[in-house]
């Protein structure tokens, strides 16, 4: 039978150190080899026998017997070399300062020193001590090396006050370790401003109703964070999106048509990439929202509308050869690829992606997607697949087509 992919589990010492626990279970349940390494204060929260009866596998721990065993194999060196993914979590303050720094006083933060991997670390600390300076430059010093920081959420901690700390949930977790062991880290970005459009845009009605989308903005986080991974700048415009923070991602929000418009053009001559993945509304209210909420009294109720900017015309009126333009479309039904094909030539754009929102199994509220990427000299279809491997596809031919060109200028 198959051997699934071997993780290195890091267990610190904080109080998120059970969730530690159903870590291993989701990571287990994904069909991966679970192997634990604890710290000592690790082991004040949960007892190592707990681990070892649920992997399976001997914990490792800060001792003589198992730093160096009887048949001579120096722990932290073996252990790191059969990972095939390291992960760390709960990670303290202390421990992220420690492996910021190369210090290596304890077998887990030699095992990171050891070790050549994709590694994943979930902070966990009280608020004060992850909004510390320091805390900051060392978690941006382990993503400039290429740790995949998941950042913690806000939500009530340990020491009893509601804050930003908290160790993201374990699914979460579980999710970015299958995520990096599908995704190859590339470098093909690097150096390049990227701004990328997510969600969809509101436009109000009076003070609770507006126009709108269901468009989650799950495609163009994903190609957010893959840009970041690849090396580029990365400016994320966000309509209306319910998700967690992106590490190292620029993050604004343009809830309506407008905002987004303003910031879109702001940042356009600077931008090297424009992915529009936003479904941006197409109309709003023609004499603006209404003060107040409108009462219902059982009478028709007429709303006059009219055209918003359209964002990716005016970009390509004003672009550049520096700009490359990708745009989306969201079509529904049979003729949804023509009506793209003629959107791409209309707006000038050097690729339109496009996907049929018809399909219940893919496009908006969706985690996945398949999409065909339509340029001036040929069309690739990308099969039904999770957004984040759509995404990192989609960048692998934005990022042929830069650089294509760009060796064509400097010719």
């Amino acid at each position: 039978m198959p051997q699934g992919p071997s993780v290195l589990l890091g267990v610190t010492g904080g109080i998120a150190a059970y969730k530690a626990v159903e870590i291993l279970r989701g990571l287990q349940g994904a069909g991966m080899d679970v192997r634990v390494v604890m710290t000592r204060a690790a082991t004040r929260f949960v007892g190592p026998l707990t681990f070892e009866a649920l992997s399976m596998n001997r914990v490792s721990l800060d001792d003589s017997e198992h730093a160096l065993r009887m048949d001579s194999a120096i722990t932290h060196v073996e252990e790191a070399d059969a990972a095939d993914i390291m992960i760390v979590a709960p990670a303290t303050a202390n421990t992220v300062a420690k492996m910021a720094h190369g210090v290596a006083d304890n077998l887990l933060t030699s095992m990171y020193l050891a070790y050549s991997g994709p590694v994943v670390v979930a902070p966990a600390m009280n608020t004060n001590m992850w909004e510390h300076p320091a805390t900051k430059a060392n978690a941006l010093v382990l993503r400039d090396r290429g740790v995949f920081v998941v950042p913690p959420g806000a939500g009530e901690l340990a020491c009893g006050v509601y804050g930003s700390g908290r160790m993201a949930e374990p699914d979460s977790i579980v999710a970015e370790v299958k995520h990096r062991l599908q995704v190859e880290r590339k470098t093909d970005l690097q150096g390049l401003q990227v701004l990328i459009t997510a969600g969809g845009t509101r436009e109000p009605i009076d003070a609770v109703r507006f126009i709108g989308n269901r468009s989650s903005g799950k495609m163009g986080s994903a190609l957010a964070r893959a840009a970041f991974d690849r090396g580029a700048g990365v400016d994320l415009m966000r309509a209306n999106v319910d998700l967690p923070p992106i590490p190292g991602v620029h993050e604004m929000d343009t809830p309506t048509a407008e905002e987004m418009y303003k910031e879109v053009m702001e940042r356009l001559p600077g931008t090297d990439i424009l992915i529009m993945g936003a479904a941006v509304a197409d109309y709003r209210v023609s004499k603006g929202p209404v003060g107040g909420k409108i009462g219902k009294n059982n009478e028709e109720l007429a709303i006059g509308l009219e055209p918003t900017t359209d964002i990716l015309c005016e970009v390509s009126s004003r672009r550049t050869d520096d700009n490359y333009l990708v745009g989306f479309a969201a079509e529904y039904g049979e003729d949804g690829v023509s009506r793209a094909r003629k959107k791409r030539e209309r707006k000038s754009l050097d690729m339109i992606v496009y996907n049929d929102i018809s399909r219940a199994d893919i496009g908006f509220d969706s985690d996945y997607n398949e999409v065909i990427l339509i340029t001036a000299v040929d069309e690739v279809k990308i099969e039904r697949a999770p957004k984040e491997t759509v995404a990192e596809t989609i960048l692998d031919h934005i990022a042929r087509a830069v650089r294509s060109r760009r060796a064509g200028e400097a010719t």
